[in-house]
């Protein structure tokens, strides 16, 4: 199987492998939404590493959350020194457009770092907002399914609703839960798909959202910022 194969079908063996996590409180997946869509192929070239410049967005604060493992960790001592790639999602997430596709691009971001020996000098981070059953367990399977390396790769969880809403505030990250006519919560959250490129001081310098989230792009940008 080539390369390019593979790459297609990894979003959907994750989706095989999510499936398989217990069973949650929402209604079953239209099957319009069983299908993942993969990392974007840009109709662009992306400009060429230090031909631009990313203007600071906003600083981020630090936070104690707890990690697959169950323990308390700082995001600050994660990030500490280096580029970070923060995405917020729920598992249960179905939007292709949404958590999944996210995800897919980190696996890949991941690879790439790995291939251009920056892996030292960046961190991943996927934050949950879904605290009641994103628990630590859950994302250590997620993490599994994604073939996380966990010393570049954290998955997070927050240890309380306003520590929660803490790190919300400070990305400027929206979510709210999705009821149904009765009023009953089904499980879902409406939000708009954001990953966080953040430099070495905890400043915000890019935000990426469904179409412009490019493996390319985001590899780019860290090369851009750390080269500063």
């Amino acid at each position: 199987m080539s390369r390019a194969w593979r790459r297609r079908l990894a979003p959907l063996a994750l989706l095989a492998i999510l499936g398989a996590l217990p069973a949650l409180a929402h209604e079953a997946l239209r099957p319009e939404e069983e299908f993942i869509k993969g990392a974007f192929a840009p109709s662009f070239v992306p400009p060429p590493v230090g031909s631009y410049e990313l203007p600071v967005v906003g600083k981020v604060g630090a936070f104690v959350l707890r990690d697959a493992d169950g323990r308390r960790v700082s995001t600050a001592a994660i990030m500490r020194g280096k580029a970070a790639v923060v995405s917020f999602i729920y598992t249960a997430c179905s939007d292709r457009l949404g958590c999944p596709l996210a995800s897919t691009v980190l696996r890949e971001v991941q690879q790439r770092l790995r291939a251009e020996d920056l892996a030292d000098r960046t961190v991943l981070l996927t934050i949950s907002f879904d605290a009641v059953r994103d628990t630590p367990a859950r994302l250590a399977t997620y993490a599994r399914a994604l073939d996380a390396d966990p010393a570049l790769w954290h998955f997070l969880t927050a240890t309380s609703p306003p520590a929660l809403e803490a790190i919300l505030r400070s990305y400027g990250q929206d979510r709210a839960p999705v009821y149904d006519e009765r009023g009953r919560f089904t499980g879902r959250y409406r939000h708009v798909l954001k990953v966080f490129l953040v430099d070495p001081s905890a400043q915000i310098r890019n935000v990426y959202s469904a179409g412009f989230l490019v493996p390319q792009v985001l590899i780019n940008d860290i090369k851009t910022v750390l080269a500063e």
